[in-house]
């Protein structure tokens, strides 16, 4: 809250609010319940207890209790806290959130016992999958990211371990074994997916992991298979059809300006010409580098600023991953600890000078409309 004073307080010199108005804004924060309010927390060790205390007293019954007992106590849990959700929905948000929660728990544990009650048998996979088909409808109802990763996460993990998924993984790493072209796909994978604004629950999950990978396999994997060292005919074809059909996306995507046009195909040449490009021995972190940098371009094309210090900061730490790759011996030497700290400091006052220009220019922007 001390954070919000000062910022609206620098607001009102600057002329953006009135005091009226910032008053508003700190009354409104104070009163807004948060998700780690000492009540929400409190509520929650309650509800945590009196779960554990029903999970205690059915445990040490358990086998005294029949199998038709077993199943209906599961069906009028699951009807209890359906209805008991619906009520709270609009009166209690909060708890409705922590409820869907709670009720994705519950759905985990009701495949538990159906298959002891009736003794069935199947791989770990399958019960994980068969969650996410039941939990599915209720992230349609939920404001919370968190339940987008929560639920994409044990979806592709289930569906990794599968024995489709395990093949298909096996095919897909054998037709780009290349890091260059996981993270050019990875990138094509993110662009794409941003485009859809609604469904923010499925939609975040995916960007964040896509851009994720897209970053790291620039960073930490130095594997790297050209177009004349590629192991199977279809790496170069398929890669080919992604980058046409990410080529003509863009050219037919509305929401694109001319400009990110520009800084995305530009990219996009770049992960070509370097896919193309013979490998030599240090080529790899050259290519990386230089692709790093186009990400901080295109970002800027954008106007996403934090993305583009973001950038920079990754970029920079890629610098120090090579530098100390390659002086690692030295780093014991009283010298190589000198010119360590000398690169660092190099690295902090480029991002210094980037984000101070940024703001410079966010500044401008801002005075001109």
């Amino acid at each position: 809250m001390t954070s919000l004073t000062h910022k609206t307080t620098d607001w009102v010199k600057n002329g953006l609010i009135s005091e009226a108005q910032a008053q508003g804004i700190i009354t409104f924060e104070k009163n807004r319940k948060s998700l780690f309010s000492l009540f929400s927390m409190v509520l929650f060790l309650g509800f945590f207890s009196v779960a554990i205390g029903v999970v205690t007293v059915v445990s040490a019954n358990w086998f005294s209790i029949s199998n038709e007992v077993k199943m209906a106590g599961l069906f009028v849990c699951l009807i209890a806290a359906a209805v008991l959700l619906d009520r709270i929905k609009k009166q209690h948000p909060l708890l409705f959130e922590g409820g869907l929660f709670f009720y994705m728990l519950l759905l985990f544990a009701a495949i538990g016992l159906i298959g002891q009650v009736y003794h069935l048998k199947s791989d770990t996979y399958v019960a994980f999958l068969f969650w996410s088909v039941l939990a599915f409808p209720l992230l349609l109802l939920t404001r919370k990211v968190l339940f987008g990763y929560l639920w994409e996460f044990v979806f592709f993990a289930a569906v990794s371990a599968s024995p489709r998924g395990r093949e298909f993984w096996t095919f897909f790493l054998e037709t780009f074994p290349s890091s260059l072209v996981l993270s050019f796909l990875a990138m094509v994978l993110f662009c794409v997916v941003s485009r859809f604004e609604k469904m923010p629950v499925f939609v975040r999950p995916v960007r964040v992991a896509a851009a994720f990978l897209s970053l790291f396999c620039l960073m930490f994997n130095e594997h790297y298979v050209s177009f004349f060292e590629h192991m199977h005919i279809r790496t170069p074809i398929l890669f080919s059809i992604v980058v046409i059909g990410f080529c003509a996306f863009i050219a037919l995507c509305k929401s694109y300006h001319r400009g990110e046009k520009q800084a995305l195909l530009m990219l996009t040449g770049l992960y070509v010409l370097f896919f193309l490009f013979p490998p030599f021995r240090g080529s790899n972190y050259f290519f990386q580098l230089i692709i790093l940098i186009g990400f901080v371009f295109t970002a800027y094309s954008f106007g996403a600023q934090k993305a583009v210090r973001f950038l920079v900061a990754v970029t920079a730490i890629r610098m120090l991953i090579a530098f100390f790759s390659l002086f690692g011996s030295l780093m014991y030497t009283g010298i190589g600890l000198i010119v360590s700290g000398m690169v660092i400091l190099a690295m902090a006052y480029a991002c210094f000078k980037v984000d101070a220009y940024m703001k410079l220019k966010d500044g401008k922007e801002k005075q001109h409309d």
